[in-house]
């Protein structure tokens, strides 16, 4: 019976339903005490239905056909259900760790026993246990870091594995293509080499069994797994794991001794119509009353009808995945990369430390045309990529469409949590020859003023006025200032604390938005976070201070580039330093030459920020660009 309510039964209507796709009787099972424990606590929804199918891959076509709605997949299925014609997204990821110190990330690890005396590039002739065909930790890695020593020519990956190993299990493969990679699995007739728990030696704990057993020598499966398969530490103490540098660990030490850091298993939808919403209100419901210690009738994380069903049972709970990242974010640019290489079958043109070329990011056109003019001039070291947001460069960056840009404090700190690291960065000061070995000081977040507004304006009575920031997120322009005002007001309703404002990249109808202009020729680009708002960055803020505002939040440097002839612009051309005060944090205000007594906060430079894979090769382009220009080889300014 499904335990519903006969109210539960006339709302259990298909738009409050997630369908979920499982792909052996086990899972079945699972996913209907998962249904009927939900209807017995919400008997209003959101309630689950459940879909048999055989395989990952028959569950992400049923998604795709929308007979279906979710499944929770490894990394290396969620790269597959991202590919057309699938077009699926993850939308939930599970975390492993404390609650207050979620990980999204596991690591795949190379398992033998204590007893066997090999290290990982003895593998050749060896008998390997495998996770699953397609895998991230049973095959795309272990397979990725091998690739190298596989025999050539490279037909099929999975013939050069045949070939490699003495004899595998390697569950989800064909066994009447190859044999040799089915030959030490354990099920019996057409469950051999099974694509689910029906082959003994699938997933995780199956493959472990496998090297526990005896069939194997090296199980490739995830840090945890050793641990939730033998919770006596004498019986860990059996088993070692095999390193990268061709050494050997305890099974506790694998962040040192790790084949690679893994995402984790994500719940996967379709892009449009994908009920993304619903389905993280169900599984973040199902984990506050079935999650750990919570209930003894039903458990999210393990199940009496086996290991793994539904989600892994080392996960600790689910976050939702923020809805523009697609497989390729989640996934990340290295691993993303390796998938590509197995799938593709070729190896890179070039190898991994060759540096010829830095394709650099430019936010709108006016940067992409100063990009192309350093494109030109720079004896074909600069490639140029577009994007009309830093967000959306960032991204390319992490996908590996983009390799650098230049990012303002607050951007860097978003860009380092989306794994990017900073290169080099920005000097303002003109230290001669030698600045380059001058350590980078920042610069003053500051308010300026025009001198002749109204003296009651100051730090301390900022409400109702008219604001100008750089940006949303920006730091100078955005994050010191509401930081410093949050302080004061305990809320952050700032449109409500401004009259009104100009903040590129706050919600069109906010008062914030008010006093933008967008660009002429270009109707319906008010507020946005690039040029395209005449009113974006340090210059813009300062030119709506100018036109319209009566603060602006900029950098200690802002008055003084748009005023004494130093902005040719018609709305700067008369100006002068003197026209403008700065507000300071004591309610006084002081001159603009006055910065370094009378500013907000001190900022870091703005940053060159790139990929960790890319990091070494920008920095010496970029380091080389500089040399170039500055000695006057080329007629074009950085």
């Amino acid at each position: 019976t499904s335990g519903l309510s006969p109210l539960g039964l006339c709302l259990a209507t298909p738009e409050k339903t997630v369908r979920w796709c499982t792909v052996s009787s086990h899972e079945a099972s699972k996913c209907s005490s998962f249904r009927e424990n939900m209807n017995k606590v919400f008997d209003t929804g959101p309630f689950v239905s459940c879909v048999k199918k055989t395989s990952y891959i028959d569950c992400i076509k049923a998604i795709m056909d929308n007979e279906a709605d979710a499944v929770t997949l490894d990394g290396g299925l969620v790269f597959e259900a991202g590919l057309k014609p699938y077009n699926l997204k993850p939308v939930v990821a599970e975390f492993y760790g404390p609650k207050d110190n979620p990980k999204t990330h596991y690591y795949a690890v190379a398992v033998v026993k204590k007893s066997t005396d090999f290290y990982l590039k003895d593998l050749k002739g060896k008998k390997s246990c495998h996770t699953g065909l397609g895998r991230s930790a049973g095959w795309n890695i272990p397979m990725g870091l091998l690739y190298w020593d596989l025999p050539e020519p490279q037909e099929s990956l999975q013939r050069a594995a045949a070939s490699f190993f003495a004899g595998s299990c390697v569950p989800c493969v064909d066994q009447s293509s190859f044999p040799k990679l089915c030959q030490l699995c354990a099920g019996k007739g057409p469950d051999k080499c099974a694509c689910s728990n029906h082959e003994p030696y699938f997933g995780y704990s199956g493959a472990f069994k496998c090297l526990m057993d005896d069939a194997g020598d090296v199980a490739f499966v995830k840090h945890t797994t050793v641990l939730e398969n033998l919770p006596d530490e004498a019986d860990k103490d059996e088993y070692e794991l095999l390193c990268r540098d061709n050494t050997r660990g305890s099974v506790d030490e694998f962040e040192r001794c790790h084949l690679a850091r893994v995402p984790s298993h994500a719940v996967v939808a379709r892009s449009m119509g994908g009920k993304e919403d619903l389905i993280w209100e169900l599984l973040n419901l199902a984990q506050e009353h079935f999650g750990r210690g919570t209930s003894e009738d039903f458990q999210l994380f393990s199940s009496p009808h086996g290991k793994d069903l539904l989600f892994k049972d080392s996960a600790n709970g689910f976050l939702k995945i923020p809805p523009k990242m697609d497989s390729w974010l989640y996934l990340g640019y290295e691993y993303v990369t390796a998938l590509r290489n197995l799938r593709e079958d070729t190896r890179p043109s070039t190898s991994k430390g060759e540096c010829k070329k830095v394709k650099w990011c430019a936010v709108h056109h006016l940067e992409r045309v100063k990009c192309d003019m350093w494109s030109v001039n720079s004896d074909g070291k600069i490639e140029c990529e577009s994007a009309e947001s830093t967000e959306e460069c960032i991204a390319k960056i992490m996908k590996g469409e983009a390799d650098a840009m230049s990012l303002d404090g607050g951007h860097i700190y978003i860009a380092g949590k989306c794994g990017l690291v900073p290169v080099l960065a920005e000097n303002y000061k003109n230290e001669g020859e030698d600045c380059k070995f001058t350590p980078e000081s920042g610069y003053y977040a500051v308010a300026v003023v025009k001198k002749s507004s109204d003296p009651d304006l100051n730090w301390n009575n900022l409400k109702g006025w008219k604001s100008c920031h750089t940006a949303v997120d920006r730091t100078a322009g955005w994050n010191i200032p509401m930081g410093l005002l949050y302080e004061k007001i305990n809320h952050c309703e700032f449109d409500k604390f401004f009259s009104e404002g100009c903040a590129p990249g706050s919600p069109r109808n906010s008062s914030l938005c008010a006093l933008c202009i967008g660009s002429e020729g270009f109707p319906g680009r008010e507020c946005l976070p690039n040029n395209y708002e005449r009113y974006y960055g340090y210059s813009g803020a300062f030119r709506c201070l100018v036109e319209k505002g009566d603060v602006a939040f900029v950098k200690d440097q802002t008055v003084k580039e748009n005023t004494g002839g130093n902005n040719p612009e018609e709305w700067a051309k008369t100006l002068q330093e003197d026209d403008f005060e700065l507000l300071c944090t004591d309610g006084t205000r002081k001159s603009v030459e006055e910065a370094s007594d009378c500013f907000l906060a001190q900022a870091p430079n703005h940053a060159v920020v790139s990929r960790e894979d890319k990091a070494a090769c920008v920095r010496e382009i970029l380091d080389a660009q500089q040399v170039w220009h500055r000695q006057g080889l080329q007629p074009f300014l950085l």
